[in-house]
């Protein structure tokens, strides 16, 4: 099968289902599907193993607060948030079988965020660790939260992820259906692979399930401080850096903005920005205020003012390209981001802005380009390669793209996308048998994933087989009718 003959249903896919995560450095490929009972009973008794209760105590030992954790590492390396921690000048933590451990020391902390990552006091063979991934959970996504809500210990909900923002200086958070309460701060969501995908972080009231996690990413983000302190040394260093009223004004109206409720949340920011110019969480917010509110320049003007008081200067560029981009401005939006590279040429969301941006506009050589220097920042990431795949592709190197997607499925052997494209080339270089190989993988992983039955569909139908293309229409007819009625008027023209 060439690709011509299918080109009218796949030019949206390579990046309509790919570019979706803008703060990874990577993009993410069509999920496979697994959503049986069998396998979340496997999911679940793997993650909880990870998972901890978290009992923190004052300078006087006394019982001050609960959360949940989950290790990232066999060396005791534990995650959870940063509030759940602060004010405590000890803590322990009790694991899936029972036996306490004490938290020593605190190896990295990201206050806005709401992330630590800390050290605990264990045997190795007594850990068991969960695999945080970079992936940004689709709309929709079945999830699972493990942690210790009310202090009960070990408990599974499950639901699906509700919405994906971000927000400057954050990054990628979402909301999700899965019942939380206090104890469930710093529990592991996960997604179906087992794999973490994000942090519960906190809950909006009023509203019922009404819950937020921060991404994986902002995990993996989390930088080790340069002197490692015991849990009461850091305490008392962070307790003796008091919010100003600026932090507390910024609070306030975060806690409007996550609701949507913008007007509210601007005259809160407003006013922390005039009591205090300098402070680039004020202009942040208020510039998430006007986006949200749909006023472009005012918007602009904001995000220029995080650039000016930010420590951080590469991630206040990228946000300003980022907007826009949303809004179409192409130039700008490259200016923002090389900006942001010129700062710190390692900075992947930039490199991402800048593939999204050639992409459309053709410059397939200068997508190439942002896409290769994310393999050469992350290349340990599947999507990294996947995505250099595509760009291949499209140029026409097919034996590199399908190098390329092999490399992808080494890392991760269970993408149903990378086996989807390297049909397509396998099919535009005349290789029959390999291509139906590759769609047949792709459904293997992925029984519902319709691209795949589509090109089968197409294949049987040159192929002469037209009984056997009916059978793909009648599968595609349950998944996807317009797909299917796409499939029956090439079988039937």
């Amino acid at each position: 099968v060439e690709m011509k003959n299918i080109a009218k249903y796949i030019s949206g896919i390579c990046f309509g289902l790919l570019w979706l995560s803008l703060m990874t450095g990577c993009a993410s490929y069509p999920d496979k599907t697994i959503s049986t009972d069998t396998h979340l009973v496997q999911v679940t008794s793997i993650v909880q193993r990870a998972v901890v209760k978290i009992t923190t105590y004052d300078a006087e030992k006394k019982r001050i607060g609960i959360g949940s954790g989950f290790f990232v590492d066999k060396g005791g390396v534990l995650i959870t948030n940063y509030h759940v921690l602060n004010g405590a000048y000890a803590a322990d933590v009790k694991t899936y079988d029972g036996h306490k451990y004490q938290i020593q020391r605190v190896l990295a902390y990201n206050k806005t965020t709401d992330l630590i990552k800390v050290k605990v006091k264990i045997p190795e063979k007594s850990v068991h660790k969960v695999e945080v991934t970079h992936d940004i959970p689709e709309i929709a996504e079945r999830i699972l939260v493990v942690g210790s809500p009310l202090g009960l210990d070990q408990t599974v909900s499950e639901g699906i992820v509700s919405a994906v923002r971000e927000l400057p200086n954050i990054g990628k958070i979402f909301q999700m259906s899965a019942p939380a309460s206090r104890g469930s701060s710093g529990s592991p969501v996960i997604n179906m692979d087992g794999k973490v995908i994000g942090v519960v972080s906190f809950i909006v009231k009023p509203g019922q399930n009404l819950n937020f996690a921060v991404a994986g990413q902002s995990v993996l983000d989390l930088k080790d401080e340069k002197t490692v302190m015991t849990l009461p040394e850091w305490t008392y260093s962070v307790s003796t850096k008091k919010p100003g009223l600026a932090a507390e004004l910024c609070k306030k109206g975060f806690e409007f903005s996550i609701r949507g409720k913008y007007k509210k949340a601007l005259e809160y920011y407003k006013e922390a920005a005039e009591k205090s110019p300098d402070d680039a969480e004020s202009w942040y917010g208020l510039g998430s205020c006007y986006v949200g509110l749909k006023q472009p320049p005012e918007a602009i003007k904001a995000f220029k003012e995080a650039i000016r008081t930010s420590p951080d200067k590469t991630r206040a560029h990228y946000y300003l390209g980022k907007y826009y981009q949303s809004l179409d401005r192409y130039k700008e939006a490259i200016e923002s981001y090389q900006t942001a590279l010129r700062i710190n040429r390692d900075y992947g969301p930039a490199y991402i802005g800048l593939a999204e941006i050639y992409s459309g506009q053709k410059r397939i050589n200068d997508e190439k380009e942002a896409i290769e220097q994310l393999v050469r920042i992350h290349p340990d990431y599947a999507t990294s390669h996947y995505n250099i795949g595509i760009t291949y592709g499209k140029l026409g190197r097919y034996r590199d793209a399908i190098d390329a997607f092999k490399r992808a499925l080494e890392i991760d052997p269970e993408i149903p996308g990378a086996y989807y494209h390297i049909g397509i080339i396998y099919g535009n270089l005349g290789n029959l048998k390999e291509e139906v190989a590759a769609y047949k993988q792709a459904i293997r992983i992925a029984p519902d994933f319709v691209p795949a039955h589509f090109n089968m569909g197409v294949f049987y139908l040159h192929a002469g087989r037209k009984d056997a293309a009916l059978e793909e229409y009648k599968i595609l007819k349950k998944l996807d009718k317009k797909t299917a009625d796409k499939l029956f008027d090439l079988i039937y023209k």
